[in-house]
């Protein structure tokens, strides 16, 4: 998913702040994480051409074709058809969002243009995301809000294969996930590793920079409204190294990284695609109009070694445990 950090969920430490409605913030300094590449070119460069994601119709994407293919491949599905995917209407928008989960639901709100991050109610949030464009004077971007156990989960099924290999589902002790009442994602108050459903809402321009979803998870990410964009990097072991690198380095505003690496391919995720991210797969985001996506994070037992490779790169970077999959040694052991 993005950072969550898109997909998730960030993978930096990140300065935490609450958000004021009435604050002017046309003169805060901003002294962190001013980009040196031009991300407009990104967009429109011919280098990232390599063909990694195949297109896959929904009804081929059986779990025969898991026991085959182990999940190693990015997969786009133009429509639902076929994956037993539920979604709202199509006009459901963020608003609606806001009236499912509760107006006063605390989200991790992440600045785009200084990395940093703030607290919102959905309230402020919907506020600020329906605020025209020219209104807008930052860039704001919800990337975690995972919504399992409110109203909002009824109106969302995810594909049918994914509830057949999650490890939630099939290894976690049900007692324990039926004993979860909370809807945040509190970590004192969880039972099990919440994070199935997650909301993502960007306005036009967001951009969440290379990550890798935390835990090796793989991804299932469905586009309900507007557009966007993918940089994605395969998980070879010379691209984690350079990844592992550049994490480190603390100069990723310094470096695109899909200039550094051995392939990179730039894919555009229409409204109504749904895009499946295999474990480990590095890849930045970035958000071409305002819009809304559903999607959620798994384990499973189809490629552990990678899943098991990122975590230890979790380590050596030393994400900060807020970011990272919960009850990961637990689900593992």
């Amino acid at each position: 998913m993005e950072a969550h950090a898109e997909s998730g969920r960030r993978l930096r430490r990140i300065t935490r702040r609450m958000y004021d409605e009435n604050e002017d913030l046309s003169d805060v300094e901003e002294i962190t994480n001013i980009r040196s590449f031009n991300l407009e070119e990104k967009l429109k460069s011919a280098s990232y051409n390599t063909n990694f994601v195949v297109m896959m119709d929904g009804k081929d994407f059986t779990y025969e074709y898991v026991q085959k293919e182990a999940l190693r491949i990015p997969l786009i599905f133009k429509t639902k058809d076929g994956l037993g995917i539920r979604m709202p209407d199509p006009d459901f928008n963020v608003s609606e969002v806001k009236g499912l989960v509760g107006s006063r639901r605390a989200v991790d709100v992440m600045d785009v243009s200084t990395q940093k991050g703030t607290e919102m109610s959905m309230a402020q949030f919907v506020r600020y995301y329906e605020t025209p464009e020219s209104e807008r004077d930052k860039l704001f971007n919800v990337i975690s809000l995972e919504f399992s156990h409110t109203k909002l989960e009824n109106l969302i099924k995810r594909p049918i294969v994914v509830d057949l290999v999650d490890w939630v589902d099939n290894m976690w002790p049900q007692h324990l996930k039926e004993k979860q009442t909370e809807a945040t994602n509190a970590i004192a108050e969880m039972k099990y590793p919440k994070v199935q459903k997650y909301c993502l809402m960007s306005v036009k321009g967001c951009y969440t920079d290379f990550h890798i979803d935390f835990g090796g998870t793989s991804v299932w990410y469905h586009v309900h409204r507007g557009e966007k964009v993918f940089w994605l990097i395969p998980p070879t072991p010379p691209n984690l190294v350079l990844y592992e690198e550049w994490v480190l380095s603390g100069k990723q505003s310094d470096v695109f990284l899909g200039d550094r690496v051995e392939g990179c391919q730039r894919v555009e995720l229409k409204q109504g695609y749904t895009f499946f991210i295999p474990s480990g797969w590095i890849h930045a985001v970035y958000t071409p109009e305002d819009a809304l996506v559903f999607g959620g994070n798994i384990l499973h037992s189809f490629n552990i070694p990678m899943q098991l490779t990122i975590y230890e790169i979790e380590n050596r970077t030393k994400v900060h445990a807020k970011f990272r999959y919960p009850f990961y040694y637990e689900m593992c052991w």
